[in-house]
This record gives structure tokens, C-alpha cells and sequence, in this order.
């Protein structure tokens, strides 16, 4: 628990310390871990539409219904791709937290003086879809990097991916901690010390 804390906040100051897309790095720099973050990322945008919908409506930002669905689909295709259901289940308790995280944030800055919500879709079927897409794409490149997740080099690249993700979304702070919160699980290296 204590490396898995270590490694959220040494991502978040890496985000806050790195220069777009990387000090040092040539733009559009790649590592093996680039195509999950981005797919992270792109399931962590939508949150903001999520929010906007959640604020109109009234509805709450805690949907524990819709989380078990996603954790029982997301241990199916774990299954699926012969990767383990219990890490793929935690690595996406991570994206809901994450997207619960942006939610809140926008919630709050919402009910600043002078701020207001976007407009809501009326229909979060789309989204969802999306949101249903970006997750297989996770599941996918999970199983793709399953050679990296479990070793030393996983930290590094994880920092170094999740710079250029958060980078070339033009994410801000709010979205950038809950980028590196959401990728929180993906690394499995135990120091034996936790």
C-alpha cells in the first residue's frame, strides 16, 4: 500500500514539475505503456460530460449499480485475454475513483461565485458507449503491457507515458491528478517492503 501511494504522488509531482510533453524527450515521445494512458485518459475525459449531465439532473455522483457493471465487465474480459480479474478489477477501481475525482472537482468549481456548468447532454447513451469502448481499449493494452507492469521499469515509463498523455490532452490540474490516480494499480512491482 505504502509503494502504491509513493508511486500516485511521484506521478502527480512528475506532472506538475515535467514541461510539455517531456523535459529532454522529442515531442510525441512513446514508451510501452503511451497507449494505455492515452486510453485512460480519453475515458477520464469523459467525465466532464458525465459531470455536467450528473449537475442538471440532480443525480448523484456515486452510482454503485453502474460501478459493479463495470467492474463485472471488465473482470470478464480479463478472463477473456487470460489476464488476472482481481488486478484488472483493481486497476479499474482506480478509473471510477479517478472519474469520481474530476466530478467532484467540477461539482465544486461549479458552485464557485461567477462559475456555471456546462450544458448537459440529455442522453448519456453516447457517452456510455464511449466509456464502454475506452474501457476495452484499457483491458487491451493491459494485456499488452503485461511484460512491463510487473517490472522496474514500469515506474519510470508510467511517469514518462502519463507526462506525455496528460500533455497532449491538454489536461489541467484537476484532470492530471486524476490521471495519476487512475493509473495508480497499473504498476505491480513490490519493493517486499509494503
Amino acid at each position: 500500500m505504502r509503494m502504491r501511494v509513493f508511486l500516485v504522488g511521484l506521478v502527480a509531482a512528475a506532472m506538475m514539475l515535467v514541461a510539455p510533453p517531456l523535459a529532454g524527450a522529442a515531442p510525441g515521445t512513446q514508451t510501452g505503456l503511451t497507449g494505455l494512458t492515452d486510453a485512460i485518459a480519453g475515458r477520464l475525459a469523459l467525465a466532464d460530460t458525465v459531470a455536467a449531465t450528473k449537475w442538471a439532473s440532480g443525480a448523484a455522483i456515486d452510482d454503485p449499480a453502474r460501478e459493479q457493471v463495470v467492474l463485472d465487465t471488465v473482470s470478464q474480459l480479463a478472463l477473456a485475454r487470460d489476464l488476472d480479474p482481481a488486478y484488472v478489477r483493481s486497476v479499474f477501481r482506480d478509473q471510477i475513483e479517478a472519474s469520481k475525482t474530476v466530478q467532484r472537482g467540477l461539482f465544486a468549481r461549479w458552485r464557485l461565485p461567477g462559475q456555471t456548468a456546462p450544458p448537459a447532454t440529455t442522453d448519456l447513451g453516447p457517452v456510455r458507449t464511449a466509456i464502454n469502448e475506452f474501457t476495452v481499449a484499457i483491458v487491451d493494452e493491459l494485456g499488452a503491457a503485461r511484460g512491463v507492469v510487473t517490472t522496474l521499469r514500469c515506474p519510470p515509463e508510467l511517469v514518462a507515458a502519463t507526462g506525455s498523455t496528460a500533455a497532449g490532452f491538454g489536461f489541467d490540474p484537476l484532470h492530471i491528478g486524476a490521471l495519476a490516480q487512475a493509473g495508480s494499480s497499473v504498476c505491480t512491482v513490490s519493493t517486499g517492503s509494503d
